[in-house]
């Protein structure tokens, strides 16, 4: 029987050319987030410092789960709140919640944690 650990680090280098060339690209940070939210202006403002930034693409995307409550926030968008539902399905998790940052599709963190969006 052979080793199984050649194919997967061949397919590992394979991959990681792609991942480098990446990086010379702009970093996607998603900022779900709603007005309805005590916790979003933090994140909010971080996102705004982002967007000025060349290398970040920074969208703020307001969901409308929290309208609920009595604030409803003029800029929260179902297909917003669809989009994060399916981040946090792909990613295994159970529930959404704002403010929550998702950074190039793939890393999840709470949006009211700025050093562990800098990592």
């Amino acid at each position: 029987m052979k080793p199984l650990i050649y194919p997967v680090l061949a397919a590992f280098s394979l991959l990681a050319a792609p991942l480098q060339a990446e990086q010379d690209q702009p970093v996607v940070v998603e900022l779900f987030t709603s007005q309805g939210c005590s916790s979003c202006p933090a994140a909010d403002e971080m996102l705004a410092e982002l967007a000025d930034r060349e290398d970040i693409i920074a969208l703020a995307l307001h969901v409308d789960y929290w309208d609920y409550i009595g604030w409803e926030d003029p800029f929260g968008d179902p297909a917003h709140a669809e989009r994060q539902r399916g981040y946090a399905a792909v990613g295994g998790r159970r529930s959404v919640y704002t403010p929550e940052l998702i950074v190039q599709g793939q890393t999840d963190i709470v949006g009211a944690k700025p050093m562990k969006l800098m990592d």
